[in-house]
């Protein structure tokens, strides 16, 4: 199993935990019959009604979370009317227009309403009449981008109600945010009411306090063709005495085949849904049916978009512009500051180089080779081109300085007259490096020495004219080669 599909096995795990949790944790089916239940139990599309009643970003997300607006990228318009399954006629009507990248706002109008109600008096006695019991909402929102991952909304309504000749208006505000760092994964959290909407029909009468509602949604878009949707919602967070904090969950899929066709599926606490979803170009048409307990509804909407707001992209491009601007002005301070810290250390690594450089020359000097080496490798380490130092290995690896310090030896032997040690000596100093000319006409001056002091003047001439040749003005040389000449002509020495 490669990486991709654990992660995709993962957050299906996750959703279908969820799933499980919020059904079983469920207190009461969704919609306690509180005021203003018409927003909270219905949905603003037929797409998210045929989804079980999920939330779903585009330009009717007041409705749930005024964050989702950030996902319109053109001018949107949406309608839906349907008929609620009490006989009455819920109807949405959503405008949203990008301002730029990531920042949109949008107006939504709601209406829920019944026509011809039978009126009963006090006493239960009906054929009185009928009257209207009209709900209806209007919405402002706007989104914009609070991170670079993160869409931040925020809605403010009026809901008004008229039943019959009393009617009463209040204001309520939204909010909501999506957490969307990429496709496969994106949470959102919404808060309904922060500020809550009371409305009191009568002077007498108790004022009808919507309840503040929270939906947390997680979206698992696990290919392009496929993504499934988990709301929970929480209803009523800050009850009153006697009332009750209810939950329920809704659930929704959807399969998009070619780009044009997407089939969807849903469920909630009431009903088992399904529909489908045609894109035609700049139109999208979609249809939803509704299962519920022995009956069936359907519903259909529209979506139009238009034209991408004018210089939309132009001012998505200047904003990633001025990104890059600001990245480039940052990398170049950062480069800056980065060689200038580089200088500091190569100046740093000079001193240090010119320091171990002299500690290897005095090694070398005292014959130290081995802690010269060491100093000359720490210096190979920073610098490996460093010609110093590659000199100074080169000359201690060929035996060079080695055969100067058995040369030095054999020197102190010649001058304190012992030259068998110092020829001993010559012969290590040549064998560690036999090109050593010092050491070749040192060995042919100690040689001729030995024949000279056994009286062997023939030989010490035939040596001393070797070291003539190294040397011819060694003035030592000189001097032996032309007293034994004068012995060898008055007829000394032996052959």
């Amino acid at each position: 199993m490669t990486k991709i599909k654990k992660i995709f096995f993962i957050l299906f795990t996750i959703h279908c935990s969820l799933f499980t949790v919020f059904v079983y944790a469920s207190q009461a089916v969704k919609g306690g019959g509180y005021p203003g239940e018409y927003l909270l139990i219905f949905s603003p599309t037929a797409k998210s009604l045929a989804m079980g009643g999920v939330f779903t970003r585009s330009g009717s997300s007041l409705y749930f979370n005024p964050s989702g607006i950030s996902e319109v990228y053109s001018k949107e318009f949406s309608f839906l009317r349907m008929t609620t399954l009490v006989g009455g006629v819920f109807s949405t009507a959503f405008f949203s227009y990008p301002l730029s990248f990531r920042r949109s706002v949008s107006l939504g109008w709601i209406s829920c309403g019944i026509e011809g109600a039978e009126w009963v008096d006090e006493w239960g006695i009906g054929n009185r009449g009928t009257f209207s019991d009209d709900k209806q909402a209007y919405l402002i929102g706007y989104s914009f981008p609070g991170s670079r991952y993160l869409n931040v909304g925020i809605s403010a309504k009026i809901v008004s109600q008229k039943i019959f000749n009393y009617s009463a208006r209040s204001f309520g505000l939204d909010f909501g945010i999506t957490y969307k760092k990429g496709k496969v994964f994106i949470p959102s959290l919404s808060i309904q009411n922060i500020v809550r909407p009371s409305l009191k029909l009568t002077d007498e009468g108790i004022p009808d306090k919507f309840p503040m509602n929270a939906r947390v949604s997680f979206a698992f878009r696990f290919s392009d063709g496929f993504c499934l949707i988990t709301d929970g919602v929480f209803e009523n967070l800050m009850p009153d005495a006697g009332e009750k904090t209810l939950n329920y969950i809704n659930a929704g899929a959807e399969v998009t085949i070619k780009e044009v066709l997407k089939l969807r599926a849903g469920y909630n606490s009431v009903n088992f849904s399904a529909g489908v979803g045609l894109n035609v170009g700049a139109v999208d048409f979609d249809w939803a049916v509704l299962f519920g307990d022995e009956t069936k509804k359907m519903t259909a909407g529209l979506t139009i978009r238009w034209g991408y707001v004018p210089d939309l992209w132009k001012k998505k491009l200047k904003d990633r512009e001025r990104f890059l601007k600001d990245f480039s002005k940052n990398l170049e301070i950062e480069k800056t500051y980065i060689l200038n810290k580089e200088k500091e250390v190569e100046n740093v690594v000079e001193d240090a180089v010119k320091v171990r450089e002299a500690a290897a020359k005095r090694y070398i000097r005292s014959h130290e080779y081995e802690a010269a080496l060491d100093e000359i490798n720490a210096i190979l380490k920073v610098q490996p081109e460093n010609k110093t130092a590659l000199n100074l290995k080169k000359g201690i690896k060929s035996g060079k300085l080695r055969a100067d310090l058995s040369y030095a030896l054999a020197m102190q032997y010649y001058r304190n007259g012992a030259y068998k040690q110092a020829l001993k000596k010559l012969k290590k100093a040549l064998k560690q490096n036999r090109d050593h000319k010092d050491a070749q006409f040192l060995k042919h001056m100690v040689i001729a020495r030995i024949f000279i002091d056994k009286g062997e003047y023939y030989q010490a001439k035939s040596q001393l004219l070797e070291a003539f040749k190294i040397y011819p003005d060694n003035e030592e040389c000189l001097t032996l080669l032309n007293g034994i000449s004068d012995l060898l002509k008055a007829g000394g020495g032996k052959r």
